[in-house]
């Protein structure tokens, strides 16, 4: 496909399922680009999440790469009402990240919202057939600077993603003075004082262990875990950008972060804690701690603690490290009878009163940890 730009000539779009080669110098060039935008993310998802494949929609000018998209596709079955049906689905985002397009940011603002266009209508017309459906989540950054352009285009259905973000700013010392509240320093210093340890590490076997923790937690929410082949492949980065903030007592394992480092961010993505040593160690907020004391050593900006769906208390939670609320956008493209579907099933739920799954702390404490972020 080629669209024309005015006097620059014109702009070529392609797809393939793999990255093309200047795909991380196109990442250098974006500013907004995150780490679930690397070939690394996208090759671990797709080698270790059952039947998943990449998608790579690309923008070039004269040969020069100036726009991406990376998504996943799963052509798996999935239930609706618990049946199984065929369905397609194309995700530029996975288990709570960001996605959406990356693009040159030395173009000007005409061309780069030529590029985002052509880059979103390719994966919407993409989404499969009569059950198919896309999504893609704009990071905070991208929200503010292209949302605009996805209002009024036919098919893309927006909801709020919000993220909780902790500056950097000043360095640890400073985080800690101006923006750790009272509490969740004495919260630090008991644990610490009782013997509880954090770390960071890229140690597996320290992460296979936190897995357990994580496994029980996932059944307990009722959802599918993250394969712990992906886990694994994520920390074994060979640019060093992934790093697990580890919590142990005594030798034990009772909670972690998988962080994933990129440009100026640290995404806290994956953690859980043993709710167990919930107020006797607080590995919670030992665990923000110590995410927090890397971040800082590896010079980033920021601390991206992720979302907090409908728990509010985890969302109180992170304020008490001087988490701010930032606006994402998550965008859902439908099949018109997949989103008959989807709103059927809601209704449904309503009707039955079927509420989000129970905290994975509630009947063992009040530390506010161990959510789905």
């Amino acid at each position: 496909m080629t669209v024309s730009c005015d006097s620059d000539g014109a702009f070529s779009l392609e797809m393939s399922d793999r990255a093309p080669g200047e795909w991380t110098d196109l990442l250098a060039r974006d500013p907004a680009a995150e780490y679930t935008h690397s070939q690394h993310w996208t090759n671990s998802v797709c080698d270790h999440q059952p039947g998943v494949g990449a998608v790579y929609l690309t923008v070039r000018r004269s040969g020069d790469l100036v726009g991406g998209l990376n998504a996943v596709g799963s052509p798996s079955p999935t239930k609706i009402w618990g049946l199984p049906m065929g369905r397609r689905r194309l995700d530029s985002s996975f288990e709570g990240t960001s996605g959406g397009p990356v693009i040159a940011g030395d173009l000007d603002k005409h061309e780069k919202d030529l590029i985002f266009g052509l880059l979103v209508d390719a994966l919407g017309a993409r989404r499969g057939g009569l059950l198919g459906s896309c999504s893609m989540v704009l990071s905070p950054a991208q929200e503010e600077r292209f949302g605009r352009l996805l209002c009024p285009r036919s098919g893309w259905v927006r909801h709020d993603a919000q993220t909780a973000v902790v500056s950097l700013s000043g360095g640890i010392d400073q985080v800690e003075k101006e923006r750790l509240v009272m509490n969740k320093r004495n919260e630090r210093n008991r644990g610490l004082r009782r013997g509880a340890e954090v770390f960071a590490t890229d140690d597996p076997a320290l992460l296979k262990e936190y897995y357990g923790i994580y496994h029980q937690a996932a059944r307990h929410w009722g959802i599918d875990p993250v394969p712990y082949p992906l886990l694994r492949a994520l920390l074994g980065d060979d640019d060093n950008r992934v790093f697990f903030t580890c919590v142990r007592l005594e030798g034990k394992v009772i909670g972690g972060h998988l962080n994933l480092h990129f440009g100026q961010k640290v995404l806290a993505w994956n953690g859980v804690t043993d709710p167990r040593y919930a107020r006797t160690h607080f590995p919670a907020t030992l665990c923000f701690w110590g995410d927090l004391v890397e971040a800082c050593r590896r010079g980033a900006a920021w601390l991206d603690l992720g979302g907090s769906g409908s728990v509010g208390t985890l969302a109180g939670f992170k304020k008490y490290f001087g988490a701010e609320l930032q606006m994402r956008g998550l965008y859902v493209r439908d099949s018109s009878l997949t989103g008959l579907l989807r709103k059927g099933r809601d209704l449904w739920r309503g009707k039955r009163g079927i509420s989000s799954p129970q905290k994975w702390h509630d009947s063992t404490s009040g530390e506010g940890s161990g959510e789905r972020s």
